[in-house]
């Protein structure tokens, strides 16, 4: 059993994803990032940034004692090596290109767009030094996205962890982008979208909170 603390966000969203997709055991235990319940100290001593999601699996594999972890890629990474799916054999040139993809994702597109998101959605007012930097940004991302979609059906190649990772974070009408600039960027989604663990995943999202924006499958 994985207990998974969790809100749907972007990244709470992609350790759903692969946990249905690896067809593991778990348990949802929601944190209310919105009332602050990040904040409290029994999550704190399972997640020590105070931030979804985490985990805590209750068997690892040669461990006598529950294991915690909390960073979103750490997680996947874990996950898919605990079940060996997802995540090509260590040493391979195919898993070095997963590792370099989901280490995108973490270092900037979760980073630049969930601060545009922000500051569209939050600022009390408008700072366009912020906005145009942000949104700048943001499509010099969907660029490159687009340009490695243009080469391969998916980003490391095969299905992985590192698509995982990036599907829940684009979200054009928030982020100000048109697909149809992406046509590369638009097929994937739709294909991740038809995948039954990926409508699982969002499933169960509007469970514990259906008015999170990051559930919008646009």
């Amino acid at each position: 059993m994985i207990d998974l603390y969790y809100w749907p966000t972007g990244n709470g969203l992609k350790i759903g994803i692969l946990l249905e997709e690896l067809g593991l055991e778990y348990r949802m235990v929601p944190i209310n990032i919105r009332e602050g319940e990040q904040k409290q100290a029994a999550f704190q001593r399972i997640s020590a940034n105070g931030r979804i999601p985490a985990i805590v699996d209750q068997s690892p594999e040669g461990l006598s004692e529950p294991l915690s972890l909390f960073e979103s890629g750490a997680i996947l990474n874990y996950l898919a090596n605990k079940v060996g799916r997802f995540l090509p054999p260590a040493g391979s040139v195919e898993r070095h290109k997963v590792q370099e993809w989901l280490f995108w994702q973490v270092g900037h597109i979760t980073p630049y767009l969930s601060q545009l998101q922000l500051f569209k959605e939050k600022a009390p007012e408008p700072i366009p030094f912020a906005l145009d930097l942000l949104n700048a940004e943001a499509t010099r991302l969907y660029r490159i996205l687009e340009t490695r979609l243009a080469e391969v059906p998916h980003v490391a190649g095969e299905y992985s962890i590192a698509d995982m990772a990036i599907f829940p974070w684009i979200q054009p009408q928030r982020q100000g982008q048109a697909l149809e600039d992406f046509p590369h960027i638009r097929a994937w989604r739709e294909r991740l979208k038809a995948r039954p663990a990926i409508q699982r995943a969002y499933a169960k999202g509007r469970e514990v909170a259906a008015n999170e924006r990051a559930l919008a499958l646009q």
